[in-house]
């Protein structure tokens, strides 16, 4: 796919995934025990034979930067693709930070250049799905239109929290409505049966509206014009709809699969649950739609004497003696006798603590790496390298936002920060 140069955006500060974005960008964040956000989009990508992805980023992308030259290594000598990020930086003639993803996109126009390519595909670093992006290609060329937009079918009551497409019987938008709220207003968003007729599909009983997915395809000349010509700062929010009003050529096309935006800690946690399903909506077990991630080379995980229910266990970890069900247990994790962890996202650690490690841990009074022995965890997302003593009991509950010493509670979700020092005998419990 040498026509088209894809650039996956990767977000703001991260407010609503905070205290996860702490110390990384959102693309940065570890999703299900041993990959990242960016390994989505990066790995749908190569799955549509698309290698030339630029990550644009600003802010905290030391992690995110780590990862991606770790990871993602092209052929020497066919020099085709390649996976680079392009972060926010300050020239003599643009002093300014990136102000949304529109001008992030105008402010890199010039890394684009020496490249041949005739469309661009414009991608979020923090949804979930799998995607051949050939196939919206191949139809965004067939229709002759300047922009084709990915769009969920989705039922009435997700309607208010996303962004609706009003789409001709052709498949041609003619408006977008962000978060609709008024019933008046969304019945004039529904989906025709002639519509699901004339792109050769059965017709579907149930009433549907279309949802913008945030994957966009722009003819190069068109964006190159929009974002050259005018100062619109956000994708979704005003150069999609400005698109729309001033041309007659901007189609959707329906993506029919699971799609998730993990932008908060509930969506995040929730996805995470998700993934645990005997038979998952979205599975990293396709042999066909791989995700990838750093090679770590880590040893297998060692059980010894515990009891696993709808669990997931990553390379590396070691779980003595406990009981696991409904969690993911991440990379290099280390779990003592006699816990219990149930729906529990614990994201691993990025090293082994040495036998000196653990001594001078005892000298300072501090736990060691991973979870220590008689803890009970119960909706709770722990972060990396954190340090969770012996006796400690930590279960959710719907509560106002709080915070305390390395740990949070938002959306209802308790999380224990990165490289947090929870002592023994912790007793967090918001039931």
């Amino acid at each position: 796919m040498r026509d088209v140069l894809a650039v996956i955006l990767g977000g703001g500060r991260g407010t609503r995934l905070y205290p996860l974005t702490k110390y990384r960008s959102k693309p940065a964040v570890p999703i299900a025990g041993k990959y990242r956000l960016i390994d989505i989009p990066i790995s749908n990508c190569l799955n549509s034979n698309i290698s030339r992805i630029f990550i644009l980023t600003q802010f905290n992308s030391a992690s995110l930067n780590r990862h991606v030259n770790l990871t993602y290594h092209f052929d020497t000598f066919r020099r085709e693709g390649f996976v680079n990020i392009l972060a926010a930086e300050q020239r003599m003639d643009n002093m300014d930070w990136f102000q949304g993803t529109a001008d992030a996109v105008r402010k890199t126009l010039m890394h684009y250049e020496p490249y041949e390519f005739k469309y661009y595909l414009i991608l979020s670093g923090d949804h979930i799905y799998s995607m051949d992006y050939r196939k919206m290609i191949a139809e965004h060329a067939l229709s002759g239109a300047d922009a084709t937009v990915a769009a969920l079918p989705v039922t009435r009551d997700k309607v208010s929290g996303l962004g609706i497409l009003e789409i001709k019987d052709d498949g041609t938008i003619d408006r977008f409505v962000e978060k609709p709220k008024k019933p008046e207003v969304i019945d004039t968003l529904k989906l025709s049966n002639k519509y699901w007729e004339i792109r050769g599909e059965k017709e579907r009983s149930e009433e549907l509206f279309l949802a913008n997915m945030g994957v966009y395809i722009f003819n190069r000349e068109v964006l190159d014009e929009i974002l050259s010509t005018g100062e619109e700062l956000d994708f979704g929010s005003e150069i999609f709809p400005r698109t729309v009003v001033e041309t007659d050529r901007v189609h959707a096309f329906p993506f029919e699969g699971y799609w998730e935006d993990v932008g908060t800690i509930r969506s995040f946690y929730e996805a995470h649950l998700g993934f645990l399903e005997r038979v998952p909506k979205f599975s990293f077990y396709d042999e066909y739609n791989r995700v990838y991630s750093h090679a770590r080379y880590l040893p297998p995980s060692k059980l010894n004497h515990a009891h696993t229910e709808k669990a997931i266990l990553a390379e590396g970890s070691i779980v003595d003696d406990a009981n696991i069900k409904q969690t993911f247990v991440g990379l290099r994790s280390i779990v003592g006798r006699g816990t219990t962890l149930n729906s529990v996202i614990m994201m691993g650690a990025d090293f082994y603590e040495t036998v000196e490690d653990r001594k001078q841990n005892q000298l300072e009074q501090k736990p060691h790496v991973g979870i220590g022995e008689n803890c009970y965890l119960e909706g709770v997302i722990i972060d990396k390298n954190a340090r969770i003593g012996n006796n400690v009991r930590i279960m959710n509950g719907d509560v106002v936002d709080q915070e305390g010493e390395g740990w949070m509670v938002r959306d209802g979700i308790v999380v224990i920060e990165k490289n947090a020092i929870i002592k023994d005998g912790t007793d967090l419990n918001f039931r």
